[in-house]
């Protein structure tokens, strides 16, 4: 049996001293290493990596911010044509805008109308601004190959956008005239918000 008297003349044994505060200094160096050390080194790495992830993000909102002044740059230069994108693609279909608009480029170029359709348009759609909706006009003409040239180069360069879709230039059979007069027939199309 091992009585106190005998373990604390072991304890006092110069070797045994050198042992037991070694012991006693590893104990609180894994004591300190477990719960003061390592959790001041998990947060100071969980903070480098949210350090990162904000950096990240910084970038990211840097690029919004320029590509936003970029845009008010661009609209602040621009700002006295903005008009002109209004007028190209309005919000609404403006079908007198559009009838208007050819009458004027036929009589302009001497050509003859003989008739002029507009294809069904709903004037009470307004469920999706952001994406172009189409007026197709159905146009019949009667003129010479230079009053049907100058006519589609009027239509097209009005500033409404417009796009001829389908175009039939016929000999006039009918009249059998001998001064080269052509049947025109075009489907125009028109946009708008």
């Amino acid at each position: 049996m091992i009585n106190k008297s005998s373990i604390k003349r072991t304890l006092q044994i110069k070797k045994a001293t050198d042992y037991s505060y070694t012991i006693l200094f590893f104990l609180s160096f894994s004591f300190f290493t477990f719960f003061v050390i390592r959790p001041n080194i998990v947060t100071i790495l969980s903070l480098q990596e949210e350090a990162g992830r904000l950096k990240i993000l910084d970038t990211g909102y840097e690029n919004v911010i320029r590509k936003i002044v970029d845009i008010q740059t661009f609209l602040e230069t621009n700002r006295e044509n903005l008009y002109l994108l209004d007028e190209a693609l309005p919000s609404s279909p403006n079908l007198n805008k559009i009838v208007d608009d050819t009458q004027y480029a036929a009589s302009g170029s001497a050509l003859n109308l003989t008739a002029m359709t507009i294809n069904k348009v709903d004037l009470k759609d307004v469920s999706n601004r952001t994406e172009e909706k189409t007026v197709i006009i159905n146009i019949e003409a009667d003129g010479t190959f230079v009053e049907t040239k100058n006519f589609i180069s009027e239509v097209l360069n009005d500033r409404r956008l417009k796009n001829i879709r389908r175009i039939v230039l016929d000999q006039d059979t009918v009249a059998g005239s001998s001064s080269g007069n052509l049947k025109l027939l075009i489907d125009l199309e028109g946009y708008h918000l």
